[in-house]
């Protein structure tokens, strides 16, 4: 564990002499990028238990000095801050070990993987749904989709979720009848906030996909999960393990959320110094309505967020 003292060297180091508050909360050096003339001016606070910092001239603000090391310092800086003294991300705010009940899936649960070619008619009418939607036997067995008779659950696709220790957190319905006047989609009123959709599955080694829905999954490829349409929050799970692991991300929201949501967390992780890119999903309503060959050329070409472009898409749409 590093002394409070080397860091505030360490950082006097690419940003120039420092002032401690008298309380040792906050340490203001120069903003490198309005850079005042008058270097007698500290603008840029920087908070010494987690680094978030602002300049109160600028505006600039992050939760991570990596973005400015990267940019004003050096690449041996840069790895010295990675190595020894970037904040613990659990600071960032881990989501609660324990959390709410988690309500079980219905007791007569049946995977449809083991219901293909069964003449019930559940069973069939959801593999003509599957079929038409680009699903195969090993997506079925991938992401455990089933069906129930239960009264709510009858004539819908369960997908279930679970976490990293493989029990079960939480699941998603979806009615695969057109007639259905039902709410397309249904699940437990659990508490999403403390979930990874199917952390079982995700090698956080590697880039991560988030899109919005379960369903999406199926097009995203294995190493994908979904924010059940939910914003994302620093102090949620998924945040949390992404910032732990370093994982880079690819942001694949529906289409509409272009302007909206996809801006929105992409300056999100880069302020915490994740490595993210933009999947450009305009021409799609969603990752689940296209084909797994047109994602996988949509992904191929995901490239990191430029403000200047993204801000020009969300005012040429008003």
């Amino acid at each position: 564990m590093y002394s409070i003292s080397k860091k505030l060297e360490f950082i006097e180091s690419i940003f120039g002499k420092g002032i401690l508050s008298t309380n040792g909360k906050n340490f203001a050096v120069r903003c490198p990028i309005c850079a005042p003339t008058d270097r007698n001016k500290k603008k840029l606070a920087i908070r010494t238990t987690d680094d978030a910092h602002h300049c109160w001239v600028c505006g600039w603000k992050s939760y991570s000095l990596a973005p400015l090391i990267r940019k004003y310092g050096s690449a041996d800086q840069l790895q010295t801050y990675r190595t020894l003294y970037k904040p613990d991300p659990r600071s960032a705010g881990e989501a609660q070990e324990s959390g709410p009940k988690v309500t079980p899936l219905p007791p007569d649960f049946t995977l449809l993987a083991e219901l293909q070619g069964s003449r019930h008619p559940d069973a069939r009418a959801a593999w003509n749904y599957l079929v038409t939607r680009g699903v195969t036997l090993r997506d079925a067995w991938h992401y455990r989709l089933g069906i129930s008779a239960d009264n709510r659950w009858r004539r819908r696709i369960i997908m279930p979720s679970y976490d990293d220790e493989g029990d079960l957190n939480f699941f998603v319905a979806r009615n695969f009848d057109t007639y259905d006047r039902r709410t397309k989609y249904d699940n437990p009123d659990d508490d999403k906030y403390g979930i990874v959709f199917n952390e079982l599955n995700i090698d956080w080694g590697k880039r991560l996909v988030i899109c919005e829905g379960p369903f999406d999954l199926v097009k995203c490829g294995d190493n994908s999960t979904a924010l059940l349409g939910s914003d994302f929050s620093p102090r949620s799970r998924l945040f949390s393990q992404i910032m732990m692991h370093g994982t880079p991300v690819a942001l694949a929201l529906d289409g509409d959320m272009w302007n909206k949501k996809t801006p929105r967390i992409a300056k999100l992780l880069s302020q915490y110094d994740v490595d993210v890119q933009i999947v450009d999903t305009r021409g799609i309503i969603d990752p689940g309505s296209t084909t797994k060959k047109t994602f996988k050329s949509l992904l191929e070409r995901a490239v990191p967020p430029t403000w200047e472009n993204l801000f020009f898409d969300k005012l040429n749409s008003i």
